[in-house]
């Protein structure tokens, strides 16, 4: 996985994730932050995750917060890896 920088971060490739109906794809730390305060998992640092993505601006915040939604998805189940 690499983050873009730009002013708004985004995942390349973007993440699928499991919803409840349908996948959801995550491109943006904006999106990440959006599922995860609608989605709240037991798993992981979800408080420092959180605010992870509210405080990243400098470029290895970015970074950081990103790697802490994918943790966190990983370690609650969230990622879509059927893809095809």
């Amino acid at each position: 996985m690499t983050l873009a920088s730009s002013t708004t971060a985004a995942f390349t490739p973007p993440l699928r994730l499991k919803g409840e109906a349908e996948a959801v794809v995550i491109r943006t730390l904006d999106e990440a932050l959006v599922f995860a305060e609608r989605n709240p998992h037991p798993e992981g640092d979800y408080e420092g995750m959180i605010r992870r993505l509210q405080g990243a601006h400098r470029e290895e915040d970015l970074i950081e917060a990103a790697n802490a939604f994918r943790w966190w998805c990983e370690a609650n189940g969230l990622l879509d890896e059927s893809v095809g």
